[in-house]
C-alpha cells in the first residue's frame, strides 16, 4: 500500500487544501507498463484531477493535476486535450524540457498547458483527435446529443446526431457518451437509449443501452447496461457493458456480443497499447443514476482503479486500486513509448507542479508579430501542428535555442547513432531536432526513418505527413511517404505520393517505385491479374527508356511483393537486373585455392530471432570448420540469444552498417572466395548489394523463394523435391538441386504447461483448422477452397493471424465478406502471439492449411515438429513446394494433392475424421525426425560449397 497527498479541490474539505489517496497495485501493474512501454493519463470528475501514473526507478510514479470537473481526455502526438468543467484544456507537448525537469532523469515526456476553448457545460464525455492528419478534436457532446468539434468563433460545432434526436437541443436525451474512431473518422458511438425527450434515458438506462454506427445511424448491438467507451481497436469492436462491468467484443454484422473479461467495479475508460487493455474502475453512488443497474447488487464489493486485461488470453492480469481519495474513474488515455510524463497544468501552484515558462528568442519576437492572426485553430477543429514559429527556449528547465551548426551536428550525431542501429537514442535525438525547429522537413523525414527502424511504421507515417507539411518540395519525404502507404495496403494513395515525389524532385528511383507499387491484399484474381500487367508494363517502359540507377549510391527497392502474385518473376527480375547498374570490387580476384580452407561469407540483415535466423544458424553451426572459414557478415545490431548464437559460431564477426558504399566496400574487404546471400528480397540494402560483386562466386538459396534478377548471382540453391523439372525456367541464376532442403533445423520443443483452445480466444469444441501465415500469402484464389472447406464442415473454425498492420486485416476481412459471405462468422484473426503461444496453436490445431501460391517454410518445420497435419498443393513455382519437399523426405506423399478439389477434400476429411487424424499424427510424429538436426545436410551443403568454388 502507497499513500499519496494530492491537492483537494473542495477547501472546506481539508483546511491545507491537501487530499490523502491510499492505493495499491498488484506487481504486475509495474511489468505491464515495462511492457508496453506506455505511461497512463486518467480523469476523475468526482475529484476533479487528471492522474498522471508512470514509472520512475521501476517504481510507480503519481502526479495529480487539477482540472474541474475532469472528463474526457484525447492524446495525439503533439498534444493532450482534457474535458473539463465548461472549456477544454490544451496541453502541448514538449518532452525537449523533460530531461532538465527536476529530479533530472525521472520524466521523459512533458506536456504544458497551453490554451484552453470554451465551450460551455456541454459535459464532453470523451474525445479524440481525428481527421487525415490527427488533428481535429472529435468531441461526445452529451448534453446536446450530437459529435462536435471545435472553432474558435463558436462553443462547438455540430456535426451528427442519431437519427432519432429531432432537434439540437441541451437535454440529454440519449446520453450518448463514448466515440470509436476508425482511421480518423467517427466509426461507433454509445448512448444510454433511443429516446428523444430530455432524460428520457434514465427510466431504462440498465436494458436500453445501445453502439451505433455513425454512418448508417443504425445500431450495431442492443440492450446493454450504461454502455461506456466503444473502440475499435485491431480490426474489433470493444465496448464496456459498464452496468456488469465487463469488457466486451461486438461483432458489428450480428449484434453478437461477447464478454472478454468481468472486472470488479462499474468500467467506464478504456484504452489499448499492444496487447493490453486498461479498463477504468469505479465504485457507484448510492443515487438514482444507477439504481437498478445489475452491478449495483453488489455495491460494497466494488473497486476504484485501473484493470488490466491481457488481449492474447482475455485474462485480467494486473490492476491498481485507489483505497481513498478517488471514488470514480472518467477515462483512461494511453501515453507511448513514455516512461513517466511532466505535466505542467493550469494551476501547477495548486497541483505542487513547477512552473515552466516557454519563451521565444529574442530574434523572433518580429515574426512572431508579423504572424499574430495565425492560428493553429482550423475551420473545423484544434489543430495537433504547431504554427510555425519554432525554436522556443525555455525557462525553468529549458535549453537554449540551436544555432544552425548545433542543429547540423545533432543530426549528424543522431544519424550516426541510427547507423549504429542505437535506434532508440536516434529517435531520441531526431525527437530533439523536431522538438527544435518542428518546420524542418530534414529532421521530420529523418525521424521517420529512425521510427521505420524502431517497428513503429504508424509514428513514421506522421514524421512524414510532417515533413510534406513542412516542405511540401522535399522528396525525399514524398517519397517516404509514398513508401509506408503501399506497405501498409494503401497502395494506390502510396503511388500519388509517389508520383508527387517524382514531380518535385526527379529521381530513376521513383520510377521503379511507382512501377512496383503493389497491394499487399489484393481484392480478387482480376486485381491481381491487372495489377501485375500494370507491373511488367511499367518496368518494361522503364527498360525501354533507357533508365539506369547507380546502386553504388541508392539503395533499391525490393520488389517484394510480387512473389505473392504466384507467378514466374525470372523475366520480371531480369528486367530489374537491366536497371541496377552495381560494381565488380574483386578486380578480377579468383577463389583463392592455396588457402587450407574456403572463406566463406553469410549475408543477412535476419541473422536473429527469425525465420531466416532459425533456417540457417545450424547450417553454420555444424559446418566443418576443418574445411571452411566462416565469416558471419551481420546487417545491422541484434541484440538476442539467437544473434548471440550467429556471434558465438562465426570464426569473425561483422557489423555491417545500413550504408552501400560503406557496407559494399566492408565485405570485398574480407576478401571471400565465396559470398552466400542467406536471402535476397527481403531487405533494401541486402537486396541492393547483390546487384555488385564482392566475392569470386556469389550464391542465394531460398530464404526469399525469388530470383534475384542479378547477373552478379551465380548459383541460386535449391532442392530436388523443391523444384520441377521446368525449374530452371524460373531463375536468372544457375540452379543447383541439392538432394534435400540444405538446412540444419533445430525442432523446437514445445513449452509447458499446455495452452487450451480458450486460452487464446479459441472454441474448444469446433474442428479447428488453422492457416498461420502473413497475410499476404492469402491470394484470392486460395479463398474458394476456403470458403468451400467451412460450408463442407459446419463445426469447423479457420483461425488466422492478424497482420503486422492494422490495415492489412481489414483489407483481408473486407476480401473474406465479398467472396465467403456466409462463412466469415468462424473466421477469427488473432493476434501476433509469443513464440511458445505459437508453438501452442500449431500442436491444438486440428488441420493445417498450407497457402497454395506461397506456401509454409519456417511454420511447416514447426508444425510438422508438433504432429500437425499439413494439407498442402504443390505447384510449378518452389515458393509454394516446402512442405512438399518436407514430407517427401518423410516418406509421408499423401497429405500432398493435385488440385483444389482435392484440397479441400482432404482438409474436410482430417477435420471431421479424428480417427484418421490421429492416425497421421502418430506417422507425423514418429517419421518427422528425419526433418531436424540431419547431418548430411550439412555435408550436402558443403559439397556446393566447395564445388561451386572450384575447389
Amino acid at each position: 500500500m502507497s499513500i499519496s497527498q494530492t491537492p483537494s479541490d473542495d477547501p472546506a474539505e481539508t483546511p491545507d487544501r491537501w487530499r490523502e489517496v491510499r492505493f495499491r497495485h498488484s506487481p504486475s501493474f509495474v511489468d505491464v507498463l515495462r511492457e508496453a512501454r506506455c505511461s497512463l493519463l486518467v480523469s476523475t470528475y468526482q475529484a476533479g484531477k487528471l492522474l498522471s501514473i508512470g514509472l520512475a526507478d521501476d517504481k510507480l510514479h503519481f502526479s495529480f493535476h487539477n482540472f474541474d470537473q475532469a472528463m474526457g481526455v484525447a492524446v495525439s502526438p503533439r498534444q493532450v486535450a482534457v474535458g473539463a468543467k465548461g472549456q477544454i484544456w490544451f496541453m502541448q507537448n514538449n518532452s525537449q524540457l523533460a530531461p532538465s525537469i527536476e529530479p533530472a532523469g525521472r520524466y521523459d515526456s512533458c506536456y504544458l498547458a497551453r490554451s484552453a476553448h470554451v465551450t460551455g457545460g456541454i459535459h464532453c464525455h470523451e474525445m479524440a483527435w481525428g481527421g487525415d492528419r490527427g488533428d481535429e478534436l472529435w468531441v461526445v457532446n452529451t448534453l446536446f446529443s450530437c459529435l462536435a468539434t471545435l472553432h474558435e468563433e463558436f462553443s462547438f460545432i455540430p456535426r451528427w446526431r442519431p437519427p432519432f434526436i429531432t432537434e439540437l437541443a441541451g437535454e440529454d436525451r440519449c446520453h450518448m457518451n463514448g466515440l470509436a474512431l476508425d482511421r480518423g473518422r467517427p466509426r461507433f458511438v454509445s448512448m444510454m437509449s433511443q429516446t428523444d425527450t430530455a432524460a428520457g434515458w434514465r427510466p431504462t438506462k440498465s436494458t436500453s443501452g445501445v453502439i451505433m454506427d455513425v454512418a448508417s445511424g443504425q445500431p450495431v448491438t442492443h440492450g446493454l447496461a450504461m454502455p461506456h467507451s466503444p473502440r475499435w481497436y485491431g480490426e474489433r469492436l470493444w465496448v464496456l457493458n459498464s452496468g456488469f462491468g465487463t469488457l466486451e467484443v461486438v461483432d458489428p454484422k450480428s449484434g453478437r456480443r461477447d464478454a472478454v473479461a468481468g472486472m470488479p467495479g462499474y468500467t467506464r475508460g478504456l484504452s489499448f497499447c499492444g496487447p493490453f487493455a486498461f479498463v477504468g474502475l469505479s465504485r457507484i453512488r448510492e443515487t438514482a443514476v444507477f439504481g437498478g443497474v445489475p452491478i449495483a447488487e453488489h455495491r460494497h464489493e466494488l473497486k476504484c482503479g485501473v484493470g488490466v486485461v491481457d488481449l492474447r488470453t482475455g485474462q485480467p492480469v494486473a490492476s491498481l486500486e485507489f483505497e481513498t481519495g478517488v471514488e470514480e474513474i472518467f477515462d483512461i488515455q494511453v501515453l507511448e513509448n513514455t516512461r513517466c510524463a511532466s505535466l505542467c497544468g493550469p494551476r501547477p501552484d495548486q497541483d505542487g507542479s513547477q512552473d515552466i515558462w516557454l519563451v521565444p528568442r529574442p530574434d523572433q519576437v518580429e515574426r512572431l508579430v508579423a504572424t499574430a492572426a495565425v492560428t493553429s485553430r482550423g475551420a473545423s477543429g484544434f489543430s495537433a501542428t504547431p504554427p510555425p514559429v519554432a525554436e522556443p527556449y525555455a525557462f525553468g528547465g529549458g535549453s537554449a535555442p540551436l544555432s544552425d551548426s548545433q542543429f547540423r551536428a545533432l543530426l549528424d550525431q543522431a544519424l550516426r547513432l541510427q547507423r549504429e542501429r542505437r535506434i532508440a537514442e536516434a529517435v531520441e535525438l531526431f525527437q530533439r531536432a523536431t522538438t527544435a525547429r518542428p518546420r524542418s522537413a530534414e529532421a521530420w523525414n529523418h525521424l521517420g526513418n529512425a521510427l521505420q527502424d524502431a517497428g513503429q511504421q504508424e509514428q513514421a507515417l506522421e514524421c512524414y505527413r510532417q515533413a510534406a507539411e513542412a516542405e511540401p518540395t522535399y522528396g525525399p519525404a514524398l517519397q517516404n511517404l509514398g513508401y509506408v502507404l503501399v506497405a501498409q495496403g494503401r497502395v494506390d494513395e502510396g503511388r500519388k505520393r509517389l508520383e508527387e515525389a517524382q514531380r518535385v524532385q526527379p529521381a530513376p528511383v521513383n520510377h521503379v517505385l511507382i512501377a512496383t507499387a503493389l497491394p499487399v491484399i489484393y481484392d480478387s484474381i482480376e486485381d491481381v491479374q491487372q495489377r501485375r500487367q500494370r507491373l511488367l508494363d511499367g518496368v518494361q517502359k522503364i527498360v525501354d527508356a533507357g533508365v539506369k540507377i547507380d546502386t553504388a549510391a541508392t539503395l533499391v527497392p525490393t520488389n517484394f511483393f510480387a512473389a505473392y502474385q504466384g507467378e514466374n518473376d525470372r523475366d520480371l527480375h531480369a528486367n530489374l537486373g537491366k536497371i541496377y547498374q552495381g560494381v565488380d570490387l574483386t578486380q578480377g580476384r579468383k577463389v583463392d585455392k592455396q588457402r587450407a580452407k574456403l572463406r566463406v561469407g553469410f549475408v543477412s540483415a535476419y541473422f536473429r530471432d527469425h525465420t531466416i535466423g532459425r533456417l540457417n544458424i545450424g547450417r553454420i553451426e555444424r559446418l566443418d570448420r576443418e574445411k571452411f572459414e566462416v565469416v558471419l557478415l551481420s546487417v545491422g545490431r541484434h541484440q538476442d540469444p539467437l544473434a548471440e548464437r550467429f556471434r558465438t559460431a562465426a570464426d569473425k564477426y561483422v557489423e555491417i552498417p545500413r550504408d552501400v558504399a560503406t557496407a559494399r566496400q566492408l565485405i570485398a574487404a574480407e576478401e571471400l572466395d565465396l559470398l552466400f546471400f542467406a536471402d535476397v528480397g527481403m531487405d533494401a540494402l541486402t537486396y541492393t548489394l547483390a546487384f555488385s560483386r564482392m566475392a569470386p562466386v556469389q550464391a542465394v538459396t531460398w530464404g526469399h523463394p525469388v530470383t534475384t534478377g542479378s547477373p552478379t548471382m551465380d548459383f541460386f540453391l535449391s532442392g530436388k523435391e523443391l523444384e520441377t523439372t521446368a525449374g530452371d525456367e524460373h531463375y536468372t541464376e544457375r540452379l543447383v538441386r541439392l538432394p534435400h532442403l540444405a538446412t540444419y533445423y533445430y525442432r523446437p520443443q514445445l513449452a509447458t504447461p499446455a495452452k487450451s483452445r480458450a486460452d487464446l480466444g479459441l472454441s474448444p469444441d469446433a474442428n479447428l483448422y488453422i492457416c498461420p501465415q502473413t497475410l499476404f500469402k492469402f491470394h484470392p484464389a486460395f479463398d474458394e477452397q476456403l470458403g468451400e472447406i467451412l460450408r463442407r464442415d459446419p463445426r469447423g473454425e479457420l483461425a488466422l493471424i492478424e497482420g503486422r498492420t492494422a490495415n492489412w486485416t481489414r483489407l483481408l476481412r473486407e476480401r473474406f465478406s465479398r467472396s465467403m459471405s456466409d462463412v466469415t462468422d468462424r473466421i477469427k484473426f488473432l493476434p501476433a502471439l509469443p513464440n511458445d503461444d505459437f508453438l501452442q496453436l500449431l500442436a491444438m490445431a486440428d488441420v493445417m492449411l498450407d497457402s497454395p501460391q506461397f506456401g509454409g517454410g519456417n511454420t511447416s518445420y514447426e508444425a510438422l515438429a508438433v504432429g500437425t497435419p499439413i494439407v498442402t498443393w504443390p505447384g510449378e513455382l518452389m515458393r509454394s513446394r516446402i512442405t512438399h519437399a518436407l514430407y517427401a523426405k518423410m516418406g509421408l506423399p499423401e497429405l500432398s494433392v493435385d488440385s483444389g478439389k482435392a484440397y479441400v477434400d482432404l482438409a474436410v476429411d482430417l477435420g471431421t475424421n479424428p480417427k484418421r487424424r490421429q492416425v497421421l499424427r502418430e506417422s507425423i510424429l514418429a517419421k518427422c525426425g528425419v526433418l531436424y538436426e540431419d547431418d548430411t545436410e550439412v555435408r550436402d551443403y558443403e559439397h556446393f560449397l566447395l564445388t561451386a568454388a572450384g575447389r
